[in-house]
């Protein structure tokens, strides 16, 4: 009997929190090693929707220990981009993988090769981790009213001097520039009333050129903490429903070309995020843009919670 019984097969995985140097802070990320790839594309979105975390990773392959094929997951489905679980992951290969650290790896994502320094080689728990994000695509500009009739939100919240901009590197974000932090804080939105917007506008995963629905990502220049440069929130639909996110290094890299193209070609600047959840987010927006090009890069930090064993 016991020689018949299918041995359970586990991997190892670890939880992280990204952006932030203070343990449950920042976003949730939970990192499988599955160099045997036993971790089928359906087991991987099953396992996904288990941890019901903004996203998981699966780092499939090691090529010489520089570069690592990795896969990500929401509880939805799979994109080809996301910012906080690639310095995440990029955090756990270079505490867990590597022989020692490197300055600098590669992660081989869906959507383009993501290069990730370290700030601090001989101490991987305080470093940074930077990511040099894709060339911005900006999609379309919308004028105020429209984003207040169809999001259904007072236009006297958004800043009209500014312009709204959806913008990806990657993942498709729509830029809306708020008045003030007391208004950004009464945010409310109705996930009905997005998704019939975003369908509207070919935005929605099943209209939408990529399969991807385009996020919302709302800013204003008022911050809780005096040393920060922006407050930010970011909300997508999962399964039909709104989540907020407590950090996206996506966003903010979509966030960063908007600020290189509309308002100064060098941005230096911290971004925090989460406030209105209660996971504090700090993330360091980077960025240049020079005869048409631009540099884009976005780091934090990364908190080593526990690692366990998957079964598979």
């Amino acid at each position: 009997l016991a020689a018949s019984a299918k041995k359970m097969t586990e991997i190892e995985y670890y939880i992280v929190d990204v952006f932030t140097s203070q343990k449950y802070g920042g976003n949730q990320l939970a990192v499988f090693v599955d160099f045997e790839n036993i971790v089928s594309t359906e087991n991987m979105l099953k396992i996904a929707r288990e941890l019901n975390f903004p996203e998981i990773t699966f780092i499939k392959k090691s090529h010489n220990n520089i570069k690592f094929d990795v896969r990500i997951f929401t509880p939805e489905y799979e994109v080809p981009f996301a910012g906080h679980p690639s310095l995440g992951t990029a955090f756990i290969i270079s505490k867990y993988l590597l022989p020692t650290p490197k300055d600098s790896i590669t992660l081989n994502l869906k959507h383009s090769n993501i290069s990730i320094d370290l700030t601090s080689t001989n101490d991987v728990d305080n470093s940074d981790f930077i990511m040099e994000q894709a060339e911005p695509e900006f999609i379309t500009t919308y004028k105020h009213q429209e984003i207040a009739n169809g999001l259904n939100i007072e236009l006297d919240i958004l800043n009209i001097q500014k312009p709204i901009e959806e913008i990806t590197t990657g993942l498709p974000y729509i830029i809306i520039p708020v008045i003030s932090l007391e208004k950004i804080n009464q945010i409310k939105l109705d996930s009905r009333k997005v998704v019939e917007f975003l369908t509207h506008k070919g935005k929605y995963k099943t209209n939408s050129k990529t399969g991807l629905s385009t996020s919302l990502f709302f800013v204003t220049e008022e911050t809780f903490e005096k040393p920060n440069s922006f407050n930010t929130r970011m909300f997508c639909l999962e399964n039909e429903n709104l989540i907020e996110d407590a950090a996206t290094g996506s966003a903010n890299g979509c966030f960063l070309a908007y600020l290189l193209k509309n308002k100064s070609p060098e941005i230096s600047a911290i971004v925090e995020q989460g406030f209105q959840m209660k996971r504090k987010s700090y993330i360091n927006l980077d960025g240049n843009l020079k005869n048409d090009k631009y540099s884009l890069k976005i780091g934090g930090k990364v908190v080593d919670l526990s690692k366990g064993k998957w079964k598979v």
